[in-house]
């Protein structure tokens, strides 16, 4: 009985497991969701800052905790999305917790560690928007076959694209990337030459080239993809296609190519993955060395 009553009084132990998420969580600023309200109550944002022993501490994200000190000791559902950082492909969990204390002066919501996070049936690619010195060397053409392994791919006509990282359009024509896909823009004319090539369900065979002083060693892929949607130039504006990976090149392997359909490029999602980090670690820096703006002291009348 003695043990018993002891056992109440001993921290709560926190599986390795919740605790490597919630670490990872804080080292990736992950954005947390809390459900604050009954069905579809109002929702709020905070970001993962920092974990203290059995404590995770959440900073709000454009909100005041001067008036949230009644949320102490009530308990919460949060939702949150961590990036892998082995194949760059995000997950979604959720947890439910107590909030432990509220510090206004700091800016930190304090959660109790929950027993367990479970794990949501939802997985992405994470797509982000590279800086000119991670653009890639990109051709691209129109195909038939290869996904299957068995053949190569027959190239069809003249490459569709066949642009340098250093050409003055790169910027424009590479959208965004991930580990399933990449988005593409063609000016309205370069879209009308290859149109019959360019529509949805089209084959295209992607080679990206990864070099130059931004990266230690080189990486090229060559993928078998299709073209799943196009949206129309507005006025002057672009043509986008947004092409989805099939199937990755391997050199020397047999089967010659590999489906990646369902998980994307691996290799791809972590080059991904070491940008979004490298991008956040330069805008965080950024941010840091503004000065602070101190709220000026209201004049007293004579």
């Amino acid at each position: 009985m003695l043990r018993r009553i002891l056992q109440l009084f001993r921290p709560k132990q926190v599986s390795t497991a919740v605790h490597d998420l919630l670490e990872n969580a804080a080292a990736q600023r992950a954005v947390f969701r809390i459900e604050a309200g009954e069905g579809s109550g109002p929702r709020r944002y905070f970001i993962a800052a920092d974990i203290s022993p059995g404590r995770l501490e959440l900073e709000p994200r454009g909100l005041r905790l001067e008036g949230m000190h009644h949320w102490r000791g009530q308990r919460f559902a949060f939702r949150f999305i961590l990036c892998s950082r082995e194949c760059g492909r995000t997950q979604l969990f959720e947890f439910s917790s107590k909030v432990a204390s509220i510090d206004a002066r700091r800016d930190r919501l304090c959660l109790d560690f929950p027993d367990a996070v479970k794990s949501l049936e939802r997985r992405q690619n994470v797509r982000i928007a590279l800086q000119m010195r991670h653009m890639p060397r990109i051709g691209l053409w129109p195909v038939l076959g290869g996904d299957s392994g068995k053949t190569a791919p027959r190239i069809m006509s003249r490459p569709i694209l066949d642009m340098g990282p250093g050409h003055s359009s790169i910027g424009l024509t590479i959208r965004n990337l991930s580990s399933g896909g990449i988005r593409l823009s063609f000016k309205k004319s370069e879209y009308a030459e290859h149109q019959g090539h360019l529509e949805a369900c089209r084959r295209l065979l992607v080679e990206l080239s990864f070099s130059g002083k931004a990266f230690p060693s080189s990486h090229l892929f060559r993928i078998i993809c299709c073209v799943r949607n196009v949206i129309p130039a507005e006025g002057n504006g672009r043509v986008e296609v947004g092409v989805q990976f099939l199937a990755l090149h391997q050199q020397g392997r047999k089967p010659a190519w590999k489906n990646v359909e369902k998980g994307g490029v691996d290799d791809i999602g972590r080059l991904v993955h070491q940008f979004q980090v490298e991008y956040y670690k330069e805008i965080k820096k950024r941010l840091d060395r503004m000065p602070v703006a101190h709220p000026r002291k209201a004049s007293q009348s004579s």
